[in-house]
């Protein structure tokens, strides 16, 4: 398995990205598809995090061509998974259910806020299109 550039590029964005939002516990990783040559127009799952490890998992191809992704994307993506540690789901009553609530408004006012934040920086800010 080799490390190409642009892994080592994203890795690098992806950690100080982390210590910009002030989450530097967390640790980022690419996605590895087990195979990256067969069957990737399945491949719909663009990022996930896991709450108990902190470790943060984004896909950085494209699905169907396994071309590199805009790093403007990846650090969005990287902002809502960030979200899910700060705001982290509850399980709320629904019409006499119990439903877990992974998205809601307060939450993705944290991805706005994670997402202004990763702008305003000199070095980020130059990968959003402005």
């Amino acid at each position: 398995m080799e490390i190409s550039y642009f892994d080592q590029k994203v890795q690098a964005v992806c950690d100080q990205a982390l210590k910009l939002i002030g989450l530097d516990k967390l640790k980022f990783r690419p996605m590895r598809r087990r195979n990256d040559r067969l069957n990737t127009k399945r491949g719909f799952v663009i990022g996930r995090t896991n709450l108990k490890t902190g470790l943060i998992t984004i896909d950085i191809w494209t699905p169907k061509f396994r071309k590199p992704k805009a790093v403007a994307s990846i650090l969005r993506t990287l902002a809502h998974e960030a979200a899910h540690h700060q705001k982290p789901p509850y399980r709320s009553r629904f019409r006499g259910h119990l439903i877990n609530r992974g998205h809601y408004p307060v939450f993705y006012r944290q991805v706005t806020r994670n997402i202004k934040k990763l702008k305003k920086d000199k070095i980020l800010g130059s990968y959003f299109i402005k």
